[in-house]
């Protein structure tokens, strides 16, 4: 249960691969409670800086420690994570977040990766492909047929690239749900997770206003949505505290697995039914388990 919506991931840290301090990030020597990291070699690396970002790949891979820490890179297209496949190092990786996922690029990624068993997979939905249901029914069957659904860690979604697909950009003091892409995100929440796929939580690139990152992350919490991409440092911690659960929450999943516990109970003021409280009781569980009480 503990990855099954990608709450392990905790605050997912995009770090640029022209960066000269990813080695120690990525060791854990800077931010020691990071839980994930993203190198990125797309957007965030300009086209003549790639060969200066692939030395540095190149020399950080072979150097990286054991640690607790999940490690992906995202690369800019199918030809690079080719390229970058056969680095020294790259088996010390977890796996790849792939850019721009669609029905024309995913295929090619996939095939890229049914060679290397070993790596997840975390494909970002950020195309125009989002805002068509049809479109993302077809993507959703595709990944449900592939022979790589099983290393699908989670579906990421890029909020950033969306709102730029509606022209828009998000004010500095809304949440993501107070923008168009509240319905997008709902709707996708709705079209993936019963087929068995975990979502993350978008980034919120206002850093300067923890208070708006706080009032995000519960309303990204209420729709089961975790893994949340940070775009600075300062906000892993945040991040992590608000995955935290409260003494009430603790004991009313503890309740739902009792087992001495009738099928239906009344617990405070509150119903609980076990055969559909489970999956949230078992969340509750995971999460006091990785990042423990609220204050």
């Amino acid at each position: 249960m503990l990855n099954s919506l990608a709450i392990d991931l905790g605050a997912t840290l995009y770090i640029p691969s022209t960066h000269e301090a990813i080695l120690d990030v990525a060791n854990l020597k800077k931010y020691p409670q990071l839980r994930s990291l993203v190198f990125c070699a797309e957007d965030s690396v300009a086209a003549n800086d790639l060969p200066k970002a692939l030395a540095n790949l190149a020399r950080v891979l072979p150097a990286l420690e054991e640690a607790p820490l999940s490690r992906f890179i995202r690369p800019k297209n199918p030809e690079l994570l080719e390229e970058l496949l056969t680095f020294d190092g790259i088996e010390r990786l977890d796996g790849f977040v792939l850019p721009k996922a669609d029905l024309e690029n995913l295929p090619r990624y996939f095939k890229v990766l049914e060679r290397h068993e070993r790596f997840v997979v975390m494909p970002i939905l950020e195309t125009g492909l989002v805002f068509d249901l049809n479109s993302l029914c077809e993507l959703r069957d595709f990944l449900a047929g592939s022979k790589l659904k099983s290393r699908i860690k989670a579906l990421r979604i890029g909020a950033l690239d969306l709102l730029s697909l509606l022209h828009l950009r998000r004010q500095d003091n809304e949440t993501l749900y107070e923008t168009p892409l509240a319905y997008v995100m709902d709707q996708l929440i709705a079209v993936f997770r019963p087929a068995g796929f975990s979502l993350t939580a978008p980034g919120c690139e206002c850093f300067g206003n923890p208070e708006l990152l706080v009032r995000e992350l519960d309303l990204d919490i209420n729709r089961g949505l975790f893994g949340k991409t940070a775009l600075h440092p300062e906000q892993v911690g945040i991040i992590h505290a608000a995955y935290r659960v409260s003494e009430r929450e603790l004991m009313e999943a503890r309740a739902v697995n009792d087992p001495s516990r009738p099928a239906v109970f009344r617990l405070g003021d509150r119903m609980f039914e076990k055969a559909v409280h489970q999956r949230w009781a078992a969340t509750i569980e995971a999460r006091h388990e990785i990042y423990g009480l609220k204050n």
